[in-house]
């Protein structure tokens, strides 16, 4: 049978993250008896009709899709009407977080099935049963013996065959680099790691001469997850833990095969299970290599962290998202702010650098939660030795199918109700950048230039209050001028600070961040000048700011809606406090009517998520 595995654009250049999806697919479908061709789209970037060429020639008789993003409707979409023109005959499935919106994509863009979470065990029992449909219709009968899928029933109702067994974690792929050499650009997955800010300010890598040249890549530690944020579209259900002997063994690998000396786990649960992790650091530390992952804040404690630093660890990651004890619980953290402020204090003091990732704009989210937020931030960056503003990465929330957070906008009004609307709000949020807050619907009371005044607010009071803790002098505003321009406008992460040298320089530049939209840095040099010479008129600034940025990203009728809330919200404020701090979840449960058709029911299944 003739299949082809593909992979849609996830960011808006392509990252270094391998897709781990599409290769454990293929492995699977190996492990059964076929030899799918690997069209690596993200990877390869191709021009529309390229793609299309490639289908006319290609013929497959299936077509996998990996969608691993929900903001890849557009381009999904697209790409199905190229293969429907070109190959009519293929069967269509597709995969990944985007097949929450099983029903549009069934109905408005024409895929056949859709693969309801892990697809490894999935696809080895559905692809041997389209091979045999080839030339046929699809056999219902067959079809609804297959767990793990939707499609559409011939009396129109849409049907889901509920979750498949979960892959063990012995079993778990371990991934075939030798996949993107064929089929990708391997460099894509093979970065410099002197780019990486959290590397070159770490001692060992700047010291050590044995680290040179040497390239780093993504890898994984773990699969599933250990907690049900409200606002996370992960299929997994569940954690499970890698086998420690197999990490190290692919280690190993990749050091002999592409002379790997940085691994970055692309795990978020990263030591969760406390006994994979010890093993780990004993059996990682004598590989002298250096790492970096992401954990819970709830899973380290002082004496772990200097572990992991003497082991390798280079920079740690948290979802911390609020500094609002009431917004924390809306997530559905399972963390408090009390676990936020010692992780960030004791990820600082073992020497582990971190960047702080807050979500803006939670439904329930008003002006005393992001003053919580804006506390919180001032206290974890005070005593860095970057100012805030290059370790602060400030996102407004999207909702995204299979969330709460994408349920309350429904129930709201804010996306709509039939499927078409919903699909409208699909193809607004494909291909976004997360520095654009344009285009994101407003889950609170307040109106959309406030809003989008948080993260410029915020970013300008916690970089006050940083300088001011720390007496930094301020030059003369033509000096600062005047070294603007001697030193170029490169973003460097420091303010006001003279006399560095090249290598002092050097650690507070890191590019790479910039580079997929992995963090939401400010670098808009704009906020160093606010804040030094002009912070007693912030407000009067900011507010000229938003307008004219609206007025250039905006429609002009929305634009004057804009404008018209805004003078609303300054005469009749909102209250705060209209949302309770609970669950989004456990309020969506609630608010949720009773499903009363096959269709209904089985979305509701994808709507609720893990």
């Amino acid at each position: 049978m003739n299949i082809v595995i593909c992979t849609t654009p996830i960011r808006p250049v392509p990252t270094a993250f391998p897709p781990f999806g599409s290769m454990s697919i293929i492995h699977s479908l190996r492990k059964v008896g076929y030899d799918p061709y690997f069209y690596d789209i993200d990877g390869l970037r191709p021009k529309l009709e390229d793609v299309e060429e490639f289908f006319r020639k290609q013929q497959p008789d299936v077509l996998g899709i990996s969608a691993v993003v929900s903001t890849a409707y557009a381009y999904t979409k697209k790409l199905v009407r190229i293969v429907r023109k070109v190959s009519p005959k293929t069967r269509i499935v597709l995969g990944g977080n985007l097949a929450a919106s099983a029903e549009i994509l069934h109905r408005l863009a024409g895929v056949d099935v859709c693969v309801i979470g892990e697809g490894e065990i999935i696809s080895a029992n559905l692809f041997p049963a389209l091979e045999k449909m080839i030339g046929r219709p699809l056999d219902f009968s067959v079809l609804e013996g297959i767990r793990g899928i939707t499609y559409l029933r011939p009396d129109g109702e849409m049907a889901f065959t509920g979750y498949e067994n979960r892959v063990p974690p012995e079993e778990v792929f371990k991934p075939d680099f030798a996949l993107l050499e064929k089929y990708s650009k391997i460099e894509n997955f093979l970065f410099d790691p002197a780019a990486r800010v959290d590397l070159v300010q770490d001692e060992r890598f700047q010291k050590e001469l044995h680290r040179k040249g040497k390239r780093g890549v993504v890898l994984l530690t773990e699969k599933g997850c250990v907690a049900r944020c409200t606002f996370c579209h992960r299929w997994d259900k569940g954690y499970r833990a890698i086998p420690v002997d197999q990490i190290i063994d692919h280690i190993k690998y990749m050091m002999k095969t592409y002379n790997v000396g940085l691994f970055a786990f692309g795990d978020e649960n990263f030591g969760s299970d406390k006994r994979q992790l010890e093993e780990f650091l004993v059996k990682v530390k004598p590989l002298d290599i250096l790492w970096s992952s992401s954990m819970r804040v709830k899973s380290i404690t002082p004496d772990l962290l200097k572990r992991m630093k003497e082991a390798g660890c280079v920079s740690l990651y948290y979802g911390m998202e609020s500094g609002s004890p009431k917004i924390l619980e809306i997530m559905e953290k399972k963390a408090g702010l009390e676990d936020n402020i010692k992780a960030a204090q004791w990820t600082r003091e073992a020497g582990i650098f971190t960047i702080f990732q807050m979500i803006l704009g939670m439904p329930g989210e008003d002006s005393k939660t992001i003053a919580e937020t804006t506390e919180f931030l001032k206290a974890v960056t005070q005593d860095c030795y970057q100012t805030p503003r290059s370790l602060m990465s400030l996102n407004y929330i999207q909702a995204l199918p299979g969330t709460a957070v994408y349920e309350y906008a429904r129930h709201k009004g804010l996306i709509g109700k039939s499927l078409q609307d919903e699909e409208a709000y699909l193809i607004t949020i494909s291909d976004i950048d997360a520095a654009d807050d344009t285009k994101m619907p407003n889950y609170t009371d307040y109106d959309n230039l406030t809003l989008r005044s948080w993260r410029r607010r915020i970013v300008m009071d916690v970089m006050r209050h940083y300088h001011a803790h720390n007496k930094t002098p301020i030059p003369s505003f033509p000096a600062f001028l005047w070294r603007l321009a001697t030193n170029g406008i490169t973003d460097t992460g420091t303010h006001f600070n003279s006399g560095l040298s090249p290598e002092e320089k050097q650690k507070r530049m890191g590019a790479e961040y910039d580079k997929g939209g992995y963090f939401n840095l400010q670098r808009d040099l704009s906020y160093d000048v606010i804040v030094a010479y002009f912070y007693p008129i912030r407000n009067l600034i900011l507010g000229a700011w938003l307008i004219q940025n609206d007025f250039r990203m905006s429609s002009f009728p929305k634009f004057l809606g804009h404008l018209r809330d805004w003078v609303r919200c300054r005469l009749s404020p909102p209250k705060n406090g209209r949302v309770e701090a609970e669950s989004l979840r456990a309020l969506m449960a609630r608010l949720t009517p009773p499903q009363l058709t096959t269709t209904e029911r089985s979305m509701q299944s994808l709507r609720e998520g893990r």
